[in-house]
C-alpha cells in the first residue's frame, strides 16, 4: 500500500509510544485515523495532535482485552469511517515477573491484550479486506516473540503467538489467492517508550528510538513487507545463532546480559 492518502487507518495503543508516533506519521501522509487506547486522556492528546494536520481523526476509549468492548468500538468506527484499509495492532503490555511469581490472572491479562485483543480486531475486519482484495494488517510483536527471555515468560508466550499467527495468516492469504491483503509482522528489540523502563540492554544491542521504530513500521507497511525486524542485523543474527547447540546459545545469551536484563525492570507506571 504505497499511498496512504485518503486511507482509513485504525491504530490501537495510539495514546502513547510508537502508536502515537505512527498516528502522526500516517496523518502527515493525509490518511484518516481511528485512534484507540484504554487511556482516554492519552488518546485525546494524540487526537489533538493529529487533527492539527487537518485530517479526519477520531479517538475511542476501548479495553481491547474485552471482546464486547472491541465489537462496540468497531461498530462506532465503521459508522464514522466506513471500511478500514489498514489495521495496526500495536497495543501491548508487559508485567515483568518470573513465571513463579506470576498469577494465572496476570498471565491471562497479558495474553488477552497482546494476543487476543489483536485477534479480535483482525477477525472482525479481515473479511471486508478479503472481499475488496485490498488491505493491510500490521501486528506489532517483539524480538521476544523469537527468543524466550527470563522474567518474560507470559510476554514471550503472547509475542510468540503473535508471530506464529501473523506468519500463518500471511501464508493462508497467499494460499487462497487473496494477494491484495498484506500482513506485516513487526519484531523490534526494546524501544525507548518507557514500557520497558529499567530493562538493561544486552551487549551491542542499544535501545531503539521510538521515532525510528515508528518510521520503520510505516515504511514496512507501505512496502508490504512480511517482517520488520529492528534492528535487522541484531534480530536476524540472533535467529541464526539459534541454530547452534542449545547449551552454547544459552551461554552466549547469558554472557551478553540476557539472564539479568530484566532484573532492574520497573516498567511504565
Amino acid at each position: 500500500m504505497k499511498i496512504l492518502a485518503g486511507k482509513n487507518i485504525l491504530i490501537t495503543g495510539a495514546g502513547s509510544g510508537i502508536g502515537r508516533l505512527m498516528a502522526h506519521y500516517v496523518a502527515d501522509e493525509r490518511a484518516n485515523t481511528a485512534l484507540i487506547d484504554i487511556n482516554g486522556a492519552a488518546v485525546a492528546k494524540t487526537l489533538e495532535e493529529v487533527k492539527s494536520r487537518n485530517v479526519k481523526a477520531i479517538g475511542y476509549v476501548c479495553d481491547i482485552s474485552n471482546r464486547e468492548s472491541v465489537m462496540d468500538t468497531l461498530s462506532k468506527i465503521k459508522a464514522d469511517f466506513g471500511p478500514i484499509d489498514v489495521l495496526i495492532n500495536n497495543a501491548g503490555t508487559v508485567i515483568g515477573k518470573s513465571f513463579f511469581d506470576l498469577t494465572i490472572d496476570e498471565m491471562q491479562r497479558t495474553m488477552n491484550i497482546n494476543y487476543w485483543g489483536h485477534m479480535y480486531f483482525t477477525k472482525a475486519l479481515i473479511g471486508e479486506m478479503i472481499a475488496r482484495n485490498s488491505g493491510a494488517i500490521v501486528n506489532v510483536a517483539s524480538s521476544s516473540g523469537l527468543i524466550g527471555m527470563p522474567i518474560l515468560s507470559d510476554y514471550c508466550a503472547s509475542k510468540f503467538a503473535e508471530v506464529g499467527f501473523s506468519e500463518a495468516l500471511r501464508r493462508e492469504l497467499k494460499k487462497f489467492k487473496h494477494t491484495g491483503v498484506k500482513v506485516t509482522c513487526v519484531c523490534p528489540y526494546v524501544i525507548d517508550t518507557g514500557l520497558f523502563k529499567g530493562f538493561k540492554p544486552l551487549a551491542m544491542n542499544p535501545v531503539i528510538k521510538a521515532e525510528d521504530a515508528a518510521c520503520a513500521i510505516i515504511k514496512g507497511l507501505k512496502k508490504g513487507k512480511a517482517y520488520v525486524m529492528l534492528p535487522p542485523l541484531s534480530i536476524y543474527g540472533s535467529m541464526v545463532l539459534k541454530l547452534l547447540p542449545t547449551p552454547i546459545f544459552d551461554w552466549m545469551l547469558s554472557i551478553s546480559g540476557g539472564s539479568v536484563a530484566m532484573d532492574s525492570f520497573t516498567g511504565r507506571k
